[in-house]
């Protein structure tokens, strides 16, 4: 067999595992979905009580002893992307004899409104059973890792529907150290086996949407829009604006990891605590619960009727609810709550100064996601089908300009390169 026939097959087999993960994302994104809406709509219909603050306590707090009991029994799971691609990169695959309790451990936070994505357990999931199905067909080295980030790369474009977000987000640098041109050519073939898979996935999504409804996806702007010199100058205050919100981030991330730190051994109690404030949170400014796609979606057409404070303090408390939420034990995402804060913020920018709604929302979401990610052209990629496309040069300035700040601070952290 020779190299491009070997690397055809392969690539064949990415193409079909990639339908076969696309479906696995699409039914446990139907269950949690089945999960939020009995739990968050259904019954507190049947019961009366819809925004009862006891309730939201109850519900969260009964989430937070489901999922710390869980914890207890089976370990801190499921793992951020960062850790699932981590453990791809180093062992060349992901570990899958836990995968069920790693689903359910992803779903459960999910279902009971934690300020969280599903991108991380799915992730997860997806890439060990890609690599159990490379261990059954006996691959090693390069090509198991290759099936395992494909698994990654299937899983984020079909959560987020947009195709090039997993695979632009393998191929990147993971921080200042790593070279972009060395890593594409270290990893022949990958792109090809990456857009495969992806088109595996895609397919599969959108046969099961078609024929069934459901899955996910960020919700896309309106293509009417005001684009020319009012908007442009408004451009630096709008990447400052996310960059800000984007340290303020990752100043809660250090916070919450020090709370949550202390409360280790007692699991079940951090993630009591963390559903009640959750739910006392969301009480005041319900848009601060859940992972965000949804309630995009209803800020799109709704925004200029919500007051400026609420915008602002809805955009900050998600991200303060992310940062607790995941750091207290209910793990999750955290890409879909960041681009939702991003959305408010931008829109709180805009009512502020009588702009355009989208094209704030587009570059201030451009800086936060490419400041918190530290990668812009995937911030980019998982942005690009939301927006109309003459908004893309100004979210490449804005991800980049907020990238260079944070590489710059990674380097100085990190001193300088050896050799």
């Amino acid at each position: 067999m020779t190299k491009t026939t070997g690397t055809l097959l392969f690539g064949l087999l990415a193409f079909v595992l990639g339908g076969a993960a696309g479906a696995i994302v699409w039914l446990l994104l139907q269950l949690m979905e089945w999960g939020i809406a009995g739990l968050w709509e259904h019954l507190p219909a049947a019961l009366g009580c819809e925004g009862s603050l006891v309730y939201g306590l109850v519900v969260c707090g009964l989430g937070g002893v489901v999922i710390g009991l869980w914890q207890k029994k089976f370990g801190t799971l499921p793992d951020d992307m960062e850790q699932v691609m981590e453990k791809v990169k180093q062992t060349g695959g992901y570990p899958y004899d836990r995968l069920p309790v790693i689903a359910v451990a992803a779903l459960l936070p999910l279902i009971f409104g934690g300020a969280l994505g599903p991108e991380a357990g799915l992730t997860g999931v997806i890439a060990g059973l890609c690599t159990l199905i490379g261990d059954r067909l006996k691959y090693r080295g390069d090509r198991a890792a290759a099936l395992a980030e494909t698994g990654a790369a299937v899983s984020l474009g079909v959560i987020f529907g947009a195709p090039l977000f997993g695979i632009v987000d393998n191929l990147e640098p993971d921080g200042p150290r790593e070279h972009y041109r060395k890593k594409l050519l270290g990893k022949k073939g990958r792109i090809f086996i990456y857009i495969l898979g992806v088109a595996g996935g895609m397919l599969a999504l959108y046969g099961l949407t078609r024929a069934f409804g459901g899955g996910s996806g960020l919700p896309r702007f309106a293509r009417a829009h005001a684009i020319g010199p009012e908007q442009w100058k408004w451009i630096i205050p709008l990447i400052a604006a996310g960059m800000a919100a984007g340290g303020l981030y990752l100043l809660l991330q250090r916070a919450m990891k020090a709370l949550g730190e202390r409360g280790r051994r007692r699991p079940v109690l951090r993630c009591l605590l963390a559903g009640l404030v959750l739910a006392l949170v969301a009480h005041v400014l319900p848009l601060a619960q859940f992972s965000g796609e949804s309630q995009m979606g209803e800020l799109m057409g709704t925004w200029t009727s919500y007051p400026l404070a609420v915008l602002l303090g809805s955009g900050i408390a998600k991200l303060a609810m992310t940062s607790l939420c995941f750091h207290l034990g209910w793990r999750g995402g955290s890409i879909f709550p960041v681009i939702f804060s991003g959305v408010a913020i931008g829109y709180a920018f805009a009512g502020a100064v009588g702009m355009d709604g989208s094209y704030a929302v587009a570059i201030v979401t451009a800086a936060l996601c490419s400041l918190v990610m530290g990668k812009p052209l995937t911030a980019v990629a998982v942005l690009l089908l939301c927006f109309p496309v003459t908004y893309l040069p100004a979210m490449v300035i804005a991800a980049f300009a907020a990238s260079l700040v944070v590489n710059g601070i990674k380097k100085r952290r990190l001193g300088p390169a050896e050799g």
